[in-house]
């Protein structure tokens, strides 16, 4: 598997296809890139495209910062007491990763498709380095307004309060039970290969910690003050945008996604009906074809 030397770390992705057009897939936060399945990855990469999936800082075989921060549970009980602490990396340096893989491995400007925390670094992406992006697909996102982001249902919040899973299977089964909890219930959850998928990602990897760092990020964020800037700049982007979201979503409240949109000039909103905070195969035939037409309105096929 491919690994880019890029701001100092080492970022891990695997291609599909040979297309004209490069697409970059950015996972949530906690996830490695397989978390976008093969058959979709195929999907695109079919379409005159070259499909890169990408495993971010701090997960799968990209860089770990277990030297710089070996704790982070401890970190983030130091913030539920009150406590200031630093976080051993930023927005900032997630953005600046994706930017230098670009350029290590794109001739010219990019599409970017990212998920859930993927959305929110591909947007940054967008705002502050337009000129190598060619569109964007923000998937499950959101704008980070700080009155939208976080599902507030009882089961959310109890899962989010659980002590941290200890050992191979308890990781793998809590990993589970997390996707079964945001999967909804209008698309069929599929235990098997969702087990599978999870069992995979924790042989290849164990990113519990790395998880808990991209928590870090989120918990020591301003997000009054970063969402007054990031809001601005949303305004400025001038390029194809989808924004495509569940309906259903009981992590990122919908809403986020719409205020997206509607920051976005022109940007094309999909609200895919029962969808929850997923990437289920029964609504691919939706979510691809959104992403495509982004695709195909900044980079024509061939």
């Amino acid at each position: 598997m491919p690994i880019a030397a890029v701001n100092g770390i080492e970022i891990a992705y695997e291609t599909f296809g040979n297309g004209s057009r490069t697409v970059i897939l950015l996972p949530g936060a906690g996830c490695q890139m397989l978390e976008w399945l093969d058959p979709f990855c195929e999907m695109i990469a079919e379409q005159d495209c070259t499909v890169h999936r990408v495993d971010t800082r701090d997960v799968g075989l990209s860089t770990h910062f277990d030297d710089i921060c070996p704790n982070p549970g401890e970190e983030i009980q130091k913030l539920h007491n009150g406590e200031k602490i630093t976080p051993p990396y930023t927005y900032s340096d997630m953005v600046d990763d994706v930017v230098a893989l670009i350029a290590e491995i794109a001739d010219g400007p990019v599409h970017v498709v990212g998920r859930s925390m993927g959305g929110m670094i591909g947007q940054r992406v967008a705002t502050l380095h337009p000129d190598i992006i060619a569109s964007l697909s923000s998937v499950a996102s959101t704008s980070g307004n700080p009155e939208l982001e976080v599902g507030d249902s009882k089961e959310v919040q109890e899962f989010f309060t659980l002590p941290a899973p200890v050992g191979r299977e308890e990781q793998i089964k809590r990993a589970v039970d997390g996707d079964r909890l945001f999967s909804g219930t209008h698309f069929e959850f599929d235990e098997a290969a969702d087990l599978k998928k999870r069992t995979d990602m924790r042989d290849r990897s164990d990113d519990s910690n790395g998880g808990m760092r991209h928590s870090l990020m989120f918990m020591t964020t301003d997000q009054v003050g970063e969402y007054a800037i990031h809001s601005a700049n949303l305004r400025k982007l001038n390029l194809p945008v989808a924004v495509i979201h569940g309906s259903n979503d009981n992590l990122l409240n919908p809403a986020g996604a719409v205020d997206v949109a509607e920051l976005i000039p022109n940007a094309k909103l999909t609200i895919v009906e029962g969808m929850s905070h997923e990437l289920p195969s029964g609504a691919w035939p939706q979510i691809v074809p959104a992403i495509l037409e982004v695709v195909d309105q900044a980079q024509p096929r061939k």
